[in-house]
């Protein structure tokens, strides 16, 4: 997206007024206000073109520019563009549009003001509030035709707020001195959970939710009984701290129609559990701040936005990121989804729960000078995390990697990592075409999404460079075929295929309270004809042979093991703790290569795979899992398919 920096010595002077224009006292900033109150609305472009400073082509090349940021005010733009002098700016703010002009380092500023907004927030905002009357709180401004800061500040002051005009280092200047001299620097909310002496920024979500209920006044009107607004941030703070610490991957909070409280839940392991429900009359503000925390528009609530919270700001001992998403439901409602973003370091290679044999295939496969090697499988099953396992294996001096990802969630040193932004038509497709002419060895592709990415990810592949990319699709197999659907020459895409990493995630058993009991002859026979199953009939395996290899490879003093857990207080009372992954690995032999160029069907190519010896399902991947003690038949069942 294309950014427009302000100049810094482009800043309103006292200078550029006229001394009598100039508001220094209370009664006069109320007979400047009452003035402008009554002074017709007229636009930022239409004023500038009246008082002759820009002319209409001028104003038409702005709004084209401003269309691709829309961040950058109109009138500062046309600074920036040299179209229009800061000077003849303030005059046409001050002169058409009737902001008052206030020199900040001489008003009266009142500390009833100053305690509504808090510090960290005026410097942010470049504002600093002058007084309060009737609800109504005077705000001096950089800019004080931004909407979007208008909207936040009336959010946190929970009323209206006037906006004028005053000098942007006179206005930083007097936040610090104004907030000193009041004693209000810790008014800066994000601080109250770093400050051990705070007997409230502790307290959990619950703790805090009762404080909030037994303030509740009921009432009709949703807006008179909002909580203050200290009480809501260290509520969702808090929130986002619990979910954290105890590894839970996504936030849901889910508004309902009428009264109905809003939920908040937690996903942790795969699993949705209710944290915590507030009563229906904050879910406006609860979203609302949100959205502030996100720099997303707040007065949107009819389309879906989405965009990143770093957590950091609000809480400097946390150093974590958020993406965010609202979705709009019914009654004019919305929902958000956190997904938090717990580490930004790879896992290694060897600890992402491939067996031996898959590991070192996948390896032998990855290491290659050039070709494709394809992880798929559906969203949240843990695709990017592989692939950046296996790119800090390929990670060394002597390699050129290039990663093309929508959002970036993990940061590899050395790697040269791009941010897909279709905003501003940077798509994997026109990042890939960029990646070619900048000598890479290997390049990962976060996604391939469209008969574009895949084309050019195979003519890279066949150019002598390695490609990594994620799909989703059910299987190995499928996977090949669906990218012939896609508009893939056979021919092109056999000979830049190497392998298709297929990959699901289930939940394992708590440690602390697993157990282990020798498996009965029907829970072996279960386990068999499920694994046997998979196999095609004139290549099934001999039932003897596969119990020999299980008991080989994961009996204990002979016998086979029934795992179990009871659940405790680690686990929730669950019995399941963390992830472990299943894999199917279809490792391309040319007889698979020869299937390919024919335009074979899946499950010809799957036939394939288990002819050559060393092909598993999802399914029988897993099955070696719950006889290792990893997790459960269920849990396997419920993540795979037995084709």
């Amino acid at each position: 997206m294309l950014q427009v920096a302000p100049s810094p010595s482009k800043t309103l002077h006292l200078d550029d007024c006229h001394a009598d224009a100039i508001v220094v006292e209370p009664h006069q900033l109320i007979l400047a206000l009452d003035k402008q109150s009554k002074t017709p609305i007229v636009r930022m472009g239409e004023a500038l073109t009246r008082l002759g400073y820009i002319d209409e082509d001028q104003l038409k090349k702005a709004f084209e520019m401003q269309k691709m940021d829309r961040s950058v005010p109109l009138g500062q733009l046309l600074v920036n563009m040299g179209f229009l002098t800061c000077r003849e700016l303030n005059t046409a703010l001050a002169s058409k549009m009737g902001y008052p002009v206030v020199d900040v380092t001489r008003f009266p500023i009142e500390v009833d003001a100053l305690q509504k907004i808090s510090m960290s927030t005026a410097l942010r905002l470049n504002v600093i509030p002058l007084m309060s009357r009737n609800n109504i709180t005077v705000v001096a401004a950089v800019d004080p035709t931004s909407r979007d800061t208008v909207r936040e500040l009336e959010f946190l002051v929970r009323g209206r707020v006037k906006m004028t005009l005053g000098d942007k280092l006179e206005i930083q200047k007097a936040i610090r001195d104004s907030y000193e001299k009041f004693v209000l620097q810790a008014t800066n909310l994000a601080g109250e959970l770093d400050n051990p002496d705070n007997s409230n920024a502790h307290a959990s979500s619950s703790e805090l939710l009762e404080s909030m209920e037994q303030n509740d006044i009921v009432e009709d009107d949703e807006k008179q009984i909002e909580q203050s607004d200290n009480t809501l941030v260290r509520l969702i703070n808090t929130m986002i701290i619990e979910a954290w610490e105890s590894g839970v991957s996504d936030i849901h909070v889910e508004s309902q129609p009428q009264k109905a409280k809003v939920r908040i839940r937690f996903r942790k392991d795969g699993v949705l559990s209710l944290h915590v429900e507030l009563p229906h009359t904050y879910r406006t503000a609860l979203v609302a701040r949100l959205k502030i925390m996100a720099d997303l528009d707040i007065s949107e609530r009819r389309k879906p936005q989405d965009g990143k919270i770093e957590f950091s700001k609000f809480s400097a001992r946390h150093r974590l990121e958020l993406r965010i998403a609202t979705i709009p439901t019914n009654h004019g409602l919305e929902n958000v989804v956190l997904r938090l973003l717990a580490s930004s370091k790879p896992i290694a290679m060897e600890k992402i729960g491939l067996t031996e044999l898959n590991y070192l295939q996948l390896q032998n496969a990855v290491s290659r000078p050039y070709g494709m090697v394809l992880c798929v499988g559906p969203t949240g099953s843990g695709k990017t995390t592989t692939l950046h396992s296996v790119l800090s294996y390929l990670n060394t001096p002597d390699r050129k990697i290039w990663t093309a990802e929508d959002p970036v969630e993990i940061t590899q040193a050395g790697l040269c990592q791009v941010q897909i932004n279709p905003k501003i038509d940077l798509t994997f497709a026109k990042a890939l075409r960029a990646f070619l002419r900048a000598d890479p060895d290997i390049i990962m592709v976060g996604e391939i999404r469209d008969n574009e990415t895949a084309r050019i990810a195979i003519e890279a592949s066949l150019t002598g460079h390695m490609v990594l990319s994620t799909l989703h699709t059910n299987s190995s197999a499928e996977t090949v075929t669906r990218l012939i659907d896609m508009g893939m020459d056979p021919f092109n895409f056999a000979d830049s295929i190497l392998a298709v990493l297929a990959q699901r995630l289930a939940r394992t058993w708590c440690k602390a309270c697993r157990k282990v009991v020798p498996a009965s002859e029907g829970y072996i026979d279960e386990l068999m004809i499920d694994y046997l199953h998979a196999f095609p009939p004139d290549l099934m395996l001999p039932r003897d042979k596969v119990l020999a290899d299980w008991i080989s490879q994961y009996a204990q003093h002979g016998r086979l093991g029934h795992y179990s857990a009871s659940g405790c207080k680690q686990c929730l009372g669950t019995g399941m703790s963390g992830r472990i992954g299943l894999h199917e690995l279809l490792r391309v032999t040319p007889g698979m290569r020869h299937l390919i160029q024919t335009g074979a069907r899946s499950e010809m190519i799957q036939r394939e795979a288990f002819a050559s010896g060393e092909f598993r399902t999802l399914r029988q991947d897993g099955i070696g899992k719950v006889l290792s003690g990893h997790t459960s038949i269920e849990e396997v069942r419920a993540n795979s398919n037995n084709t």
